[in-house]
């Protein structure tokens, strides 16, 4: 592996010539740099860890906050961490993994400047931690949009936006009894997501625009659970005739009761599904969706990070990527 040392003979400057061209502590002339610079090319030198981030006082490192709860949808989850290494990765960034719910360890890694920035995944409404993470000396992205974010960046896809695009589809295909199918809420003292806050909301405010009841549909991603559902509300009381679903564990098990039930689609009901492509194409059915784009919320967060870390006074913003809508199989026309 070459070093330096290497570099500086084969330039034939000095050592501390080489040193202040790799580190730009200096002013360098254009030959003496070009020189170094085809000798870094030719010996294939690669700076360590450790000297990048003594010369840029960085780590090249970013902090992620990831949830271990049972509850949490783990293939949702390490879709993003996926997203995450990926997107740092190609800007020579590695990633931290700490347990979101390890506060004190989350604190420390930035604390301490083990890592040039923070991102938190799974933000809840009223989110206990917001004010310690805002207090932190160095950049910190949300995944998640809190109605109060304290001051912090935030990035996101718009739930409510999306939810409201899966209702006026529907609609539009002649649906007139829309409900949506959700997770059970956590209850009163429970925590909120703020993705499942938006997306209710984005449904009961699109039901309410075009003069529909809406309906909130509850169960737990259990095979029974949706099995019953789909006897009691579809086949007996047949009390829908769309389905907005933003429960991307009970997909796959929605698409077998639906068959099991003799509850074919488009024709009997129409189905949207919140949720990433592949998995709305999961299931006995190619479901028509509105894509939950987990890489590019990815990429936008690793972006909004960096460009902080790289400008301190940048303002701290949200940003939420829009919706679309992708009919396939379960929607008419």
């Amino acid at each position: 592996m070459a070093t330096m040392i290497d570099i500086a003979k084969e330039a034939g400057v000095s050592l501390s010539t080489v040193s202040y061209a790799l580190s730009g502590k200096r002013p360098i002339s254009s030959a003496t740099r070009d020189r170094i610079e085809r000798a870094v090319a030719k010996l294939e030198y690669h700076p360590t860890a450790s000297a990048r981030a003594l010369a840029l006082q960085r780590t090249s490192l970013l902090g992620l906050a990831v949830p271990q709860r049972p509850d949490i949808d783990n293939h949702v989850i390490m879709d993003f961490v996926g997203s995450i290494l990926t997107a740092a990765h190609e800007q020579d960034y590695e990633v931290v993994l700490v347990t979101a719910e390890d506060r004190e360890r989350t604190l420390r890694i930035v604390e301490e400047g083990k890592v040039d920035a923070l991102m938190v995944m799974d933000i809840v409404e009223d989110d206990d931690r917001i004010p310690a993470l805002a207090r932190l000396p160095r950049p910190v992205v949300l995944i998640g949009n809190p109605q109060d974010a304290g001051g912090l960046a935030c990035v996101d896809f718009d739930f409510m936006a999306g939810a409201m695009l899966a209702v006026r589809e529907l609609h539009r295909r002649g649906c007139t009894r829309i409900g949506m199918l959700k997770p059970p809420s956590a209850g009163p003292e429970g925590p909120v997501p703020t993705y499942a806050r938006r997306a209710r909301l984005g449904y009961t405010m699109a039901c309410a625009e075009l003069g529909i009841e809406h309906r909130i549909l509850e169960v737990p991603p259990e095979t029974e659970a949706i099995s019953a559902l789909v006897r009691e509300e579809l086949v007996e009381k047949q009390s829908v005739d769309a389905l907005f679903v933003h429960h991307e564990p009970a997909l796959a098990m929605l698409g077998r009761a639906l068959l099991a039930h003799g509850v074919g689609c488009p024709d009997d009901l129409q189905v949207v599904a919140l949720a990433p492509t592949d998995a709305a194409m999961s299931g006995p059915w190619e479901l028509s969706s509105v894509d939950l784009p987990v890489p590019a919320i990815g990429r936008t967060g690793v972006a909004m990070a960096l460009d902080r870390v790289a400008s301190p006074d940048l303002p701290a913003h949200s940003r939420l990527l829009s919706p679309s809508f992708t009919p396939r199989a379960t929607t008419r026309g």
